[in-house]
């Protein structure tokens, strides 16, 4: 058990050092999109190793079953595990309308702008204009993918 507490410890420490290496700032697609966890799932490892590739996800699903907290997490909303489903149900909207989504963008008005305004539970009573005014900067020739639309929907939900 002691081996075991030793190896969980020197993991954290390498993923901590790891990241504080890397302390690139992240495009806004890389932190709009995807739900804060990696392919481990949410749970105090994603809250401890985050949502990076690779063999760091085995750590993270050893600490997520190990603790045994995602039952906590899910019930709870906590540890990464609260906005999943919204996050979920915004990329699925997307993809499925991306098209009308994107013309109605370009235009500032429309039913899928102000359904994604909903979904996204915007506060911003000019989400339509402004997904209009982030989109003329963020993508000068169109052709958005649904990724890039949904980082620019949470921009414009934002301010």
């Amino acid at each position: 058990m002691k081996l075991l507490r030793a190896l969980f410890v020197v993991c954290a420490l390498v993923a901590v050092n790891q990241a504080h290496a890397q302390g690139k700032k992240k495009p806004l697609i890389d932190s709009a999109s995807g739900q804060g966890y990696g392919m481990a799932g949410c749970g105090l490892g994603s809250v401890v190793f985050g949502q990076k590739g690779g063999f760091i996800q085995i750590f993270a699903g050893t600490t997520n079953g190990l603790s045994g907290n995602q039952t906590f997490g899910i019930s709870s909303g906590t540890l990464n595990c609260g906005e999943s489903g919204k996050m979920a149900q915004t990329e699925q909207f997307i993809q499925l309308n991306q098209v009308a989504i994107e013309n109605d963008m370009a235009r500032g008005q429309g039913e899928t702008v102000q359904a994604l305004s909903q979904i996204l539970d915007c506060q911003n009573n000019n989400f339509a204009q402004t997904m209009k005014s982030n989109y003329k900067n963020a993508f000068p020739q169109g052709n958005a993918s649904a990724k890039q639309i949904e980082a620019v929907a949470y921009k414009s939900c934002q301010i």
